[in-house]
């Protein structure tokens, strides 16, 4: 008498449903995250973290807490910052104005600057802030 051999069978693991379900908890969490979106210059410290870009053509302003204020290195009084930035004007037409403020120094003053670099013709502005680690 001849018996028959029963192959044994291989456990089969049927991996469809379970990418199924790992795809719609991807999007569950996908949808479900909320983003926070902050400002990149705080208030009380100017700092920021950002990329960096390479200008240029710069005109670089510089304003301390004493009330000293310099024009691409050229010191002058508040006042006259717009005849200096007017005659940078006819040199560089597309410059971006770079304000570079102590944090102790004025909101008003700040404007005043950027006021006169409007006036003077310029509309690129950047203001620099020190860097977040």
């Amino acid at each position: 008498m001849k018996f028959s051999r029963d192959e044994k069978k291989h456990p089969e693991i049927n991996v469809t449903p379970l990418i199924d379900i790992v795809f719609i908890l991807l999007i569950f969490l996908m949808v479900s995250t909320s983003f926070n979106f902050t400002n990149s210059i705080d208030v009380n410290l100017p700092a920021a973290k950002g990329d960096e870009k390479p200008l240029v053509e710069n005109i670089r302003i510089v304003m301390t807490k004493d009330g000293v204020v310099t024009v691409n290195d050229n010191a002058v009084q508040i006042t006259g910052v717009e005849s200096l930035l007017e005659e940078f004007k006819k040199t560089a037409p597309d410059a971006t104005v770079i304000i570079e403020a102590d944090k102790e120094v004025s909101h008003g003053n700040v404007v005043t600057v950027m006021d006169a670099s409007r006036k003077a013709g310029y509309t690129k502005f950047a203001i620099a802030v020190e860097e977040q680690e």
